[in-house]
């Protein structure tokens, strides 16, 4: 039986023809509709194969088939039994289909004995809950590219094996499928976009009078991206409940009404001095626009870190370095070490294994009186997922955890996974996407206190119980939204009934409450079951995890149900939600002739992610604007620009010695429009790179802001005003000839006039510099009759 892929031009056609994805949108839940139109133009039977990735958040809840006008009906089974029932079929002639998940964020479709030049549709439904960004828009997301997976060689036995060693990968360009895509959000938008996609909207309003918007891609998916839209609703701080009710004749837990609990706090927080350790992914797969990308967002974090702060930077691979031995504290000399050090940074460490550094870390004492926070900057290539996430797990009491996920493909199981056990936060970072808010919203989370000893008080008539999941909440960060579902149970049978629920917890020392109240009506309708799909989904992970009151879950099940497993493959089967124990499987048993013929594998391809040249510009700089002004000024921010995150291309500019201080001081003494300074030139691809940047244009500043917060006085600053050095000198309120400490304060505010002018609508980017400027400002010592909001004032008429 030949394996692989076998293209036209070799005689043998591609069984998949098409990919089209349908999806419906509601509040914080999305249900998808994916169809893989299949056809088999051979002359032998062949069994198709296709392994693609799904959001680890998504629960597959429906497969069906269409072959020969028969329609076949997918049913969930225990793994092993699944998997004999489609052999079965196949050692008998019928053809079968089988959907199983490999890894929580890696599915296989395979059609077994598609007879010859017949076609066949599948279609696989599944739900997911929306993460929020932070504006309170709604992201959804469909992944369509599947990473290889690293095979650690600190993986257990049972995770030895890898979910896509055997996935045929093509450049986007060569896939011979094509992709469609539609979307229908049933809510009052503000807005849609995509950072990824051309998008095209319809807005209408339905026969009920609700307001529908239509969303399609007004381009070609080429395979080679996530497909990502986000959705900015309306009332986005409004905690609101959907009740579904019980199904009739539903098995288990599906005949109790369900509830869903969405909330989205809105409160401030202060920052709060930590101990930072940044993780750095250096493994092979990382090389290119993924490292480039590891860069920028290590420099914003350095840049950002408060005073009083301790930090370190850990790179790992096949091995792993540390920056510094152990942490140190935050000050200017530790800073020009991390961003040389950063400059410097390669995917040079060969394989991806996290397990080692983080063990190491996690051994390291922490610094006295601080909490230790650990940021992990991944593309997710590794197959020990389990390890690693048990590992952040049992030392949850000793570190938080934060991960940004890295690109297309990054593993969603391993970022959101590190996240969760560690009680931290999650980010992704796709091509083409602004990550400057993202990384600022998550360092935020880092240094604010979070609303902490979070739990549900539920309010129900009579005896009623709850059986909640997740039956433990988890912190919930300023900009987070947090979903609770609740299966109601022993209900009086009593008309329509009334509850409520209310969220409590702590900010610092400070109560927060938070109450939804909701209307149970036995006599509506149930209105669908994707509510008690999603949660019994997450009780699953409960029962898996140990974290719920398994007894009071086991009898609602029935007595049949003894161990954990059989507490989960009857949840799973019962909600037709397939989990790590089962599989949909689905039998044409209505056809009378066996399929005749030797059958061929035929693996379908996946798009490989094509490398492109390294971005030589971060922070989303404006080339435009930044490159405004005279040769000498163009040179010394071209060598910026480059030399914030390294250039190999001219080792004889020897650019990690270069020192942004000494270029800005032979500037200033030497007069702006001396010709004897030499320019400084880029390679023609980066200098095509940075002229096409459409962005935000800081990356001056950025690089020039000191650890104290404070910027010095010197021909960057003045050129934000158009003026000279001395220009600027001579309208300190100060008076010109100031001490060093006043030039120093007068420029600081000059930069923040300046970010509050100009910068206003990318606050969430500059925020935490613009605050550690202000702190340090307020604590110098003014002359008499000079308030720091005079200076504030005196700068502000600049702009």
């Amino acid at each position: 039986m030949p394996s692989g892929l076998c293209k036209k031009s070799g005689g043998s056609p591609i069984p998949l023809r098409s990919v089209r994805v349908e999806s419906t949108v509601i509040g914080y839940t999305a249900r998808v509709l994916s169809r893989l139109e299949y056809e088999n133009e051979e002359t032998n039977p062949v069994e198709a194969v296709f392994t693609f990735p799904l959001d680890e958040s998504s629960t597959v809840v429906d497969f069906t088939a269409l072959i020969d006008g028969r329609k076949i009906v997918g049913i969930v089974k225990e793994k092993e039994k699944a998997k004999q029932a489609y052999d079965d079929a196949i050692a008998s002639g019928q053809s079968a289909f089988l959907m199983e998940s490999v890894r929580r964020d890696i599915f296989t479709v395979s059609v077994g004995n598609l007879p010859p030049r017949k076609k066949a549709t599948v279609e696989i439904t599944f739900i997911m809950e929306l993460p929020t960004e932070h504006d309170g828009s709604v992201r959804f997301n469909l992944p369509s590219v599947l990473k290889p997976r690293y095979h650690a060689a600190s993986s257990k036995p049972s995770e030895s094996t890898n979910p896509t060693a055997d996935v045929t990968y093509l450049p986007a360009s060569a896939i011979p499928y094509t992709f469609s895509f539609e979307m229908r959000i049933e809510a009052d938008v503000d807005g849609v976009t995509s950072p990824t996609h051309q998008l095209t909207t319809e807005h209408a309003v339905d026969d009920d009078g609700y307001s529908v918007t239509l969303v399609r891609l007004a381009e070609e998916h080429k395979f080679d991206k996530d497909v990502v839209v986000n959705i900015k609703p309306k009332n986005t701080h409004q905690p609101h409940a959907v009740v579904e009710m019980g199904v009739k004749g539903g098995d288990a837990l599906l005949a109790n009404p369900a509830v869903t609990l969405n909330y989205f706090p809105d409160f401030s927080t202060t920052d709060a001095v930590s101990e930072l350790i940044f993780v750095i992914d250096r493994s092979g797969s990382m090389s290119g626009k993924y490292i480039t990308a590891a860069k920028e967002t290590m420099m914003l974090f350095l840049k950002s870190i408060p005073d009083d702060c301790y930090f370190n930077i850990v790179g790992f691979g096949s091995s792993h370095k540390k920056l510094f031995k152990e942490s140190v504290v935050y000050n200017q000399g530790n800073l020009d070490k991390a961003v040389q050090h950063t400059k410097s940074i390669r995917a040079d460490l060969g394989g991806t294994e996290l397990l080692p550094p983080l063990e190491e870390i996690f051994k390291m004492p922490s610094v006295k009186g601080l909490p230790k926070q650990i940021f992990v900057l991944t593309d997710g290539d590794v197959s020990n997922t389990y390890s690693v996430i048990e590992e952040v797990k049992k030392n949850a009491h000793k570190a938080r955890c934060f991960s940004v996920g890295i690109g297309s493909g990054a593993s969603t199981e391993l970022v959101k996974g590190i996240a969760k056990a560690g009680k931290g936060s999650s980010e992704f970072i796709q091509a083409g996407e602004r990550m400057q808010p993202k990384v600022m919203r998550m360092l935020k989370r880092a240094l604010a206190p979070s609303l902490s000893d979070v739990h549900i008080s539920w309010s129900l008539p009579g005896e009623s119980k709850v059986i909640q999941t997740p039956s433990k909440v988890p912190p919930v960060f300023s900009g987070d939204r947090l979903i609770i579902y609740g299966f109601l149970v022993d209900l009086p049978q009593v008309g329509d009934l009334k509850g409520s629920a209310s969220l409590k917890g702590y900010i610092g020392t400070e109560n927060l409450k938070l109450s939804i109240d909701f209307e149970v009506k036995p006599s509506g309708s149930s209105g669908g079951k994707a509510v008690h799909q999603l949660a019994i989904k997450s009780l699953i992970r409960d029962v898996e995890s140990d974290l719920t009151d398994k007894d009071i879950v086991k009898k609602q099940l029935g007595s049949a149900v003894k161990s954990d497993k059989d507490a989960i493959v009857k949840l799973s089967t019962s909600a037709s939600v397939i989990c790590s124990h089962t599989s949909f499987v689905a039998v044409d048993e209505g056809n009378d002739e066996p399929v005749a013929g030797s059958m061929n594998l035929r693996r379908i391809p996946v798009a490989e992610e094509e490398e492109e040249e390294e971005d030589y510009l971060c922070y989303g700089i404006d080339a435009r604007n930044y490159l405004a002004g005279g040769s000498a000024l163009n040179s010394l921010r071209l060598r910026r620009a480059a030399a914030v995150l390294g250039d190999d291309d001219d080792e004889d500019d020897n650019d990690s010695e270069w020192s942004d201080d000494d270029e800005e001081i032979e500037i200033e003494e030497k007069g702006e429009k001396k010709k004897e300074h030499k320019a400084f030139q880029l390679p023609k691809k980066a200098k095509a790179s940075l002229e096409k940047t459409p962005d935000d244009a800081f990356i001056t500043i950025v690089s020039l802001q000191q650890a104290s917060g404070a910027w010095p006085l010197d021909v960057a600053v003045a050129r934000l005003v158009s003026k000279s050095v001395k220009d600027l000198d001579a309208l300190s309120p100060f008076g010109k000839g100031s001490s060093a400490v006043c030039k120093s304060i007068w420029a600081t505010a000059i930069v923040l006039a300046w970010l509050e002018a100009t910068c206003a609508s990318s606050k969430d980017e500059w925020e935490l510099m613009a605050n550690k400027a202000t702190k340090w400002a307020k604590k110098q010592k003014l002359p008499k009759r000079t308030t720091w909001e005079d200076l504030m004032k005196a700068a502000q008429k600049l702009f």
